[in-house]
């Protein structure tokens, strides 16, 4: 096949933390050794298996949790109406001094920085700057990542088009240059053939001039210079731009999913990913929104494309939120990549924020990708392909295909790749599609459209228990069309206000459920609640709605489990069924879980593969106190290297499985963190296990038979 067809294999996904294999049979006794101690805590941490377990895996690389997850120093505060506000104050927190370093595009909302504080120190300033009178909300700086994993020549090799019945969908609309799609990403190459005639101006929003590595900070040109400085770059935003809109039927390469719309290139991400504070001034700037002294955008978007990511609940990142909110105000319709860890969605930003419609990714047999996550915050699903297999015997692994440049030789080509990344460009360029029909679709019609018309995947499909955690299916894009065109029937959609909501064990909540009905939908409709958690209830009032209205209340037990998790908001009413999304994040200390009995594991770490913890010098002890931190304490440990683990039983299974609390100790930025001791506040956070980590499991469970041999 032809030169410029690069069998690249790239995959942002899940590597984590490798303990494959490990063995723990028995507790040795030896004469004690004080000296070489191991002491600590073990603590209860809200969270889902995001951050204290990490799936281990060897099919995907470069995991978002295992990468920075904030801008040391730098924090998002947004001050409420009420304070006034002559320009961003020096603010001081703990003694130390945080500057202003600019207002951002939300009202209210200030980026300020700390010299010389870390991770946890930000967080911790975070916190505290939140707890003030008039501050609304603060959060760290997130850092976000790219989610990678016709007479057009290489179109035949485009499988993922008529995966979704776009060829015919072309029969109906091949798009409309009145259409703007914003693609908020690396940047285009705009010297690229392909993008022939498709691009507007669009801007450069990275603040940081190392980040950026084009020789400044913000500017007009958002041109991506490369996010591999040495290396072959990704071109992320250009592969991404490609499917949503690369010339076609122009004789060259490959085809876009609309032919017309115009695209308009937001960079936010360089070297190392890029800030959520560069990322909402992208959205809101690319929705019409003025930020001084960035000029106002002649061309507003009425769709936005997202395929990057964060490993944070949007419930911890209210920055994300809040631009969304503004920008669907706006009529803009949000797409968003789900991301790449084979985990719960709910767990990730922009994934798990209300409005946006949250796309997960299926390979060439229809099947959710390996890498995709998923839950109940997936709204459709979308190709996003597997590199690492040719299934279709055409010569080429089933990656999308798009746009590239090859840094060896600067020739502009095409390129493989994987991921959710790539599905939601095909979800962004169908929803173009229908814009052009529909000028005045609005985002819950636009969703409403896609699932109604997208084809369910099994739950064998979606490899997972219930096949509503792969949202409604594969979208269809020739059905959706025509549902568009077709005469207005008899319907209605639902939509929640807040989308994400935070509750402390022992509170309750509401969320404002409104039904909008169309083609004289008259029936009453009969709401309930799915995917809640054990602790948590909800009632409808009224419910059946018979009106526009109803609305929900959430009630936290005080033993509620922490984390976010993904619920459902059902109607039933005349043999149709609907559901909206919710993204519920339960957080505090409450009456909640406790940490009496978990076992914490010092596991003596050996670089073999088939053995990792050595099985006569791993020692475990049992907490034997309550609360949701207590200390631990390891003596007369060998010399070497130790890996930390903690494990409580809480659904008294006896097995390691969903509801258990587990944990690793990690420090950041590392795969595996050994401790040699002696060391001392070696702290373990242990999470809330809703999809066991095989590899874990199989670590704790070989524990558990070690800690039963007498």
């Amino acid at each position: 096949m032809m030169r410029e067809l690069r069998r690249y294999v790239w995959v942002l996904g899940g590597l984590a933390v490798w303990m494959g294999g490990c063995q723990l049979p028995v507790n040795v006794e030896e004469p004690p050794e004080p000296q070489r101690t191991i002491t600590g805590t073990v603590r209860i941490a809200t969270g889902t298996g995001t951050h204290a377990i990490r799936e281990a895996g060897a099919r995907e690389l470069g995991a978002l949790a295992d990468r920075p997850l904030l801008v040391p120093g730098e924090v998002i505060v947004r001050f409420a109406p009420t304070v006034r506000l002559q320009g961003a104050a020096r603010l001081e927190v703990n003694g130390t001094p945080l500057e202003p370093v600019r207002p951002l595009a939300l009202e209210g909302a200030f980026l300020y920085r700390a010299g010389g504080v870390d991770a946890e120190a930000t967080r911790a300033a975070a916190r505290a700057l939140a707890a003030r009178p008039g501050v609304l909300w603060a959060q760290p700086n997130y850092r976000i990542y790219p989610l990678l994993e016709l007479s057009d020549p290489f179109f035949d090799l485009q499988w993922h088009y008529s995966a979704i019945n776009l060829p015919q969908a072309w029969e109906v609309t091949q798009g409309s240059s009145a259409v703007v799609v914003a693609v908020i990403d690396t940047g285009v190459l705009r010297a690229h053939p392909d993008f022939a005639g498709r691009l507007l101006a669009g801007y450069d929003f990275i603040s940081d001039p190392q980040v950026a590595a084009d020789g400044d900070g913000r500017d007009p040109d958002p041109e991506d210079p490369g996010d591999n400085p040495g290396g072959q770059s990704s071109y992320h935003g250009s592969h991404v731009a490609g499917t949503i809109g690369a010339a076609t039927n122009n004789g060259l390469g490959v085809a876009g999913v609309d032919w017309k719309a115009r695209i308009l290139p937001l960079r936010v991400l360089g070297v190392g990913g890029g800030s959520t504070a560069d990322i909402i001034d992208a959205i809101l700037w690319a929705v019409g929104v003025s930020l001084p002294p960035v000029p106002d955008n002649p061309n507003p978007a009425q769709v936005l494309n997202l395929s990057l990511g964060g490993a944070v609940p949007c419930s911890e990142t209210p920055a994300f939120q809040a631009a969304f909110d503004e920008a669907i105000s706006r009529g803009a319709i949000v797409v968003v990549a789900a991301g790449n860890e084979d985990r719960d969605a709910s767990n990730f930003s922009p994934a798990s924020c209300g409005g946006v419609i949250t796309v997960g990714a299926t390979d060439l047999p229809g099947n959710r990708a390996f890498y995709s996550n998923f839950g109940l915050r997936v709204d459709v699903m979308a190709p996003g392909g597997d590199t690492g297999v040719d299934l279709n015997s055409d010569g080429f692994v089933d990656g999308v295909l798009s746009l590239n440049r090859d840094d060896a030789d600067g020739t502009f080509d095409y390129r493989f790749l994987q991921g959710t990344s790539m599905a939601a460009p095909h979800v962004a360029g169908v929803v173009a599609l229908m814009k052009a029909l529909e000028p005045s679709l609005t985002p819950v019609q636009a969703l409403d459209l896609l699932k109604q018309t997208a084809r369910p995947l099994s739950a064998s499909a979606c490899n997972r228990p219930s096949a509503a955690e792969c949202g409604a299916g594969l979208i269809d894009a020739q059905a959706a069309l025509s549902a568009l065109q077709a005469a207005p029937t008899p319907d209605y959609t639902l939509s929640l206000a807040p989308g994400v909501l935070e509750l402390n064990p022992g509170e309750a909540g509401q969320v404002a459920v409104t039904l909008t009905r169309s083609g004289g939908f008259s029936e009453p409709v009969t709401l309930s609640l799915g995917g809640a958690p054990a602790g948590v209830t909800g009632g409808f009032s009224p419910n059946p709605a018979a009106g526009t209205t109803s609305t929900l209340t959430l009630s936290v037990d005080a033993a509620a489990p922490l984390g976010s998790f993904g619920l459902l908001v059902r109607g039933a009413a005349a043999g149709t069924s609907k559901v909206a999304a919710l993204t519920l994040t339960i957080s505090g200390t409450g009456g909640g879980p406790d940490v009496l009995g978990t076992v914490v594991f010092a596991c003596f770490y050996v670089p073999d593969p088939s053995v990792v913890c050595d099985p006569s010098r791993t020692r475990f002890v049992v907490i034997a106190s309550g609360g949701s931190v207590a200390p631990y304490a390891f003596a007369g440990l060998e010399a070497g290297g130790y890996v930390l683990l903690a494990w409580q039983d809480a659904n008294g299974s006896g097995d390691v499985d969903s509801g258990d609390y587990a944990g690793v100790f990690l420090r950041p930025g590392e795969l595996l963190s050994l401790i040699e001791p002696p060391a001392a506040g070696i702290d373990i956070p242990m999470e809330l296990l809703q999809d066991t980590a095989p590899s874990v499991r199989a670590l704790l469970q070989k524990a558990i038979g070690a800690r039963r041999t007498p």
